[in-house]
Parts: structure tokens; C-alpha cells; sequence
């Protein structure tokens, strides 16, 4: 068994602050004080989001962590979880501001109709995110769809109006209409060619407005390293025999996933609130089953029997957390 890190003041300050009230209030207090800023109109749409997705990619990493402060668990470990819940929270916070929070593009315009171009810096390749934005004409449920193309395949979207029935009073019904006229489009440039509108159909209002901005890691990549992030938190949890640190890394990368797909700077914060449930749900489904199948794996620590070095290890890593004058104490209550 490998040698037992001794505890620091820190990581026992903050075991205690974990397991307590003080990380459950502060979420609860910054993302109360992100809404209320949002709902009286002293921050946009897109920032209320980003501040969001930093309360709940902190939160998740903490409690990731929590379980590897004991000073039970040892070194390699305990190290393993505090990457991996690093790597949760950039997975989680990354993508969900920069749906959000895309900051200047690197060219912008308006996409009239079909053939219409939209020049490009000099050399701009490689993989880029599109913020396309159709105006809906008023009334109804119209849905557009369009492909631009830029040297390197066609990238395609489409925006739309749907309708939802409520509930209005005790048992009246009414509709809800749902504005979805932004979205993102993922692809790439090749050639130094514009971007160009290939195809336009539905009842659009006026022009497309389209964003370029730069791709840093793509939707498929992010899939990957989230798949592989989980995993790694379910060795780790399946090492420490206690905690949910794979079903809370799951929740982190599904709220992530879902703010970059879903989310715009004009939607964030229904998205974001809407990710939270989605995300707790099928991100702990996700990591409860990785966490049963890394349970298989040879990386699972042997039980550690009474009388053992192991636990005589254990013991002493304990006894050395209660303080020097713990014992003392106990004498002298007895």
C-alpha cells in the first residue's frame, strides 16, 4: 500500500468547509445574486450564463475533491482526483462561456440570400464556430434552414418558433411560444474562400447575420475528453471505496455539453438553468455506470484486513489528523 499523505492544516480546513454549510449556501448565494443582477437588467443575458456555469463547475470540482481530503487516502491518489476535478472543471466552465461569452469575432456581416459572400481575413483556415442569427418574421411558427460554405464542406443549421401549452391559473391552457432565431454552426475554412450562402429556405425576415469566431476545441474532441475525464473519476472513486466523484464529474461534462450545443448569448440563461437538470440527471446515470465498470478493473485496492500494516497505516494517518493533544484530551476525560 502506498504511504499515506499527512494532512495539512488547508486540506482539513477545507475537508470541513466541503463537508459542511459553506459550499452548498455560497453556490446557492452566487448563482441568487447572478439571477437577481440578470432579472433587474445590470447584466446581460450571456454574462448572467457565464456566471452560472463558474458557480456550477466550481461547485462540482469541489465536491470532487471532497472525498480525497481524508487523510486516509494516499498520495497518488488523492493527486489523480484533485487533476481530474481540475480537468471536470474546465471541461464544464470552457465550453458553457464560450457559448455564451464568444467575445469579438473574426468577421461578421449580413447573408441576404443565396450567393451572397462574406469576405475573410487574409489566411483564416482551419476550424471555425459560426453565430448565425435569422429574424423570424411575427406570428407563427415559421422554421428556417440554411448552408453556408467555405472551402472545406458545407455547414448547415436552422432556426425556428415552436409552441408549448402551459398551465394558466387552475385549469385554463394557453401557448407559450419559444424564439430560437440564433445557433451555433461548427465547420471549418480551407482556401482562403468566403463564406458564402448556399442555401435559404423559409420565411425569413431579413438578412442572416453570421459571426466567425475561432474553434479551440471541437464538439467531437470534447466529447472524447469528456468520456475519458468521467472514466478517470470512476478509477479514482473506485481507489477511495466511498464518494460520488464519477456521477459528479458526469454532471460537470453533461452541463458543459449541453450549455456549447444548446446556448447562445441571447439564450444562456434558460439553457444554463435547463442544463442543470438535464445535466445532474444523464451526467450521474453516465458516471454511476462508469463507476460499476471501473469497480472490475485491477486498480481497485485490495480490502484492507484489521491488524494489517495497511490499517495500522490508516490509524496512524487518522490519529495524526485529530492533533498532537488529542490523546491527551481523552486521558483526561476519561
Amino acid at each position: 500500500m502506498p504511504d499515506l499523505a499527512p494532512p495539512s492544516s488547508f486540506s482539513l480546513w477545507l475537508e470541513e468547509a466541503l463537508t459542511g454549510w459553506i459550499l452548498p449556501v455560497g453556490a446557492l448565494a452566487l448563482a441568487a445574486a447572478a439571477w437577481g443582477l440578470y432579472v433587474l437588467g445590470l447584466i446581460p443575458d450571456g454574462a448572467a450564463g457565464a456566471a452560472i456555469a463558474a458557480v456550477v463547475s466550481l461547485a462540482l470540482a469541489l465536491l470532487m475533491v471532497r472525498p480525497a481530503l481524508s487523510p486516509a487516502v494516499d498520495r497518488p491518489t488523492r493527486a489523480a482526483a484533485v487533476a481530474l476535478a481540475g480537468a471536470a472543471c474546465f471541461l464544464c466552465l470552457w465550453p458553457s462561456v464560450s457559448a455564451v461569452l464568444p467575445g469579438r469575432p473574426l468577421a461578421e456581416g449580413d447573408l441576404a440570400g443565396r450567393g451572397d459572400a462574406l469576405a475573410l481575413p487574409a489566411g483564416q483556415d482551419g476550424r471555425v464556430r459560426l453565430l448565425v442569427h435569422a429574424p423570424l418574421p411575427p406570428g407563427g411558427t415559421p422554421e428556417i434552414e440554411f448552408r453556408l460554405e467555405g472551402g472545406a464542406g458545407a455547414m448547415g443549421g436552422h432556426v425556428e418558433r415552436t409552441a408549448s401549452m402551459a398551465r394558466a391559473g387552475r385549469s385554463g391552457r394557453t401557448q407559450v411560444l419559444h424564439e430560437r432565431n440564433e445557433t451555433w454552426v461548427h465547420g471549418a475554412l480551407a482556401g482562403g474562400k468566403p463564406l458564402s450562402l448556399e442555401y435559404l429556405s423559409g420565411p425569413v425576415a431579413g438578412a442572416l447575420h453570421v459571426g466567425v469566431y475561432g474553434e479551440t476545441i471541437p464538439p467531437a474532441a470534447l466529447w472524447i475528453l469528456g468520456a475519458l475525464v468521467v472514466f478517470g473519476a470512476a478509477v479514482v472513486e473506485s481507489r477511495l471505496g466511498k464518494g460520488n466523484v464519477a456521477p459528479l464529474a458526469g454532471m460537470a461534462v453533461a452541463y458543459g455539453l449541453l450549455v456549447s450545443l444548446n446556448a447562445t448569448p441571447v439564450t444562456a440563461v434558460g439553457t444554463s438553468l435547463g442544463a442543470i437538470l438535464l445535466g445532474a440527471l444523464g451526467g450521474a446515470l453516465a458516471g454511476g455506470l462508469f463507476a460499476a465498470l471501473a469497480k472490475l478493473g485491477p486498480w481497485v485496492p485490495a480490502p484492507v484486513t484489521a491488524g494489517s500494516k495497511g490499517a495500522a497505516k490508516a490509524s496512524a494517518a487518522r490519529n495524526g489528523a485529530a492533533g498532537p493533544g488529542a490523546g491527551g484530551r481523552k486521558q483526561r476525560g476519561a
